[in-house]
């Protein structure tokens, strides 16, 4: 499943023309009051904060269909096969999947596991799979990354998206917390916080420093990130190349782009 599209807002805002976009990452200042009628002395609430410039990057692949196919199809008035199309839209898919998840570091874009703007919760118990790592351990981990996305906004963000491995995941729905009526360590959690979901991500087993494993727990939303498609897939018009029709397919992308960065945490060898 292309996991990487699930978990990052997708957004065309940026035009298709566009080599580059700017963002900020984002503060909020100001503080509303109660008024009197005709004041002219409204708070002002503003947004501040860093500006960043990240690259726009094309994606390509093709598909075509030999001089025999065009015959053949015209004969017996059938329509193309369009397989290769999908194949076509699928490569480019996986393409931004993967861009969505650990960017390109060749082409400066990043990912979401690897955004400069993502801080790490550090001092967990970590080592889920282990047999030796309690229920009660894994839990301490799971709240100790919830309340540091609270702790680290002041309330302002709560996560409702947490992404684990499958090894870490298959851990999380196995091991059963004493006290809690026969309950795992996840239905307990997601009991705890009910507007919250865990995702079974099995690209983030390796994806944290030096290939360890990875989890990420934030607050899912356009406001917070997004992954910018500036053009999303798109068939350009069919080009006769020797005995064949060329149809060229393309996509534009920047990459992830994280705007409240205390909205997110992750945490390695988890």
């Amino acid at each position: 499943p292309m996991k990487g599209l699930q978990l990052v807002p997708q957004s065309s805002e940026v035009p298709e023309w566009a080599e580059t976009y700017t963002y900020k990452v984002f503060d909020q200042v100001g503080m509303a009051k109660i008024i009197a009628n005709y004041a002219d002395d409204l708070p002002r609430v503003d947004v501040y904060g860093q500006e960043i410039t990240a690259r726009v990057k094309d994606i390509g692949d093709s598909y075509g269909y030999n001089i025999a196919e065009l015959r053949a199809s015209t004969a017996m008035r059938t329509s193309l096969p369009q397989r290769r199309a999908a194949a076509a839209r699928r490569a480019i898919e996986v393409k931004q999947n993967q861009i969505a998840m650990v960017g390109d570091a060749q082409h400066k874009l990043y990912g979401l596991t690897n955004h400069p703007n993502i801080g790490i919760t550090t001092g967990l118990n970590g080592d889920w799979a282990n047999a030796a790592t309690t229920a009660d351990e894994i839990l301490s981990d799971l709240n100790a990354l919830y309340n540091a996305v609270r702790l680290q906004s002041k309330g302002v963000h709560t996560p409702n998206v947490l992404a684990i491995p499958s090894t870490q995941y298959a851990a999380l729905y196995s091991k059963r917390l004493s006290d809690s009526g026969g309950l795992t360590v996840g239905e307990f959690f997601i009991k705890q916080h009910p507007g919250l979901r865990i995702e079974d991500v099995p690209e983030l087993s390796d994806a944290g420093t030096s290939g360890v494993s990875l989890a990420i727990m934030y607050e899912r939303s356009e406001e917070n990130l997004s992954m910018e498609n500036p053009m999303p897939f798109n068939q350009l018009a069919a080009q006769a190349r020797n005995l064949e029709l060329v149809v060229p397919c393309l996509a534009r992308t920047g990459g992830v782009a994280v705007y409240y960065p205390l909205a997110l945490t992750k945490a390695e060898s988890i």
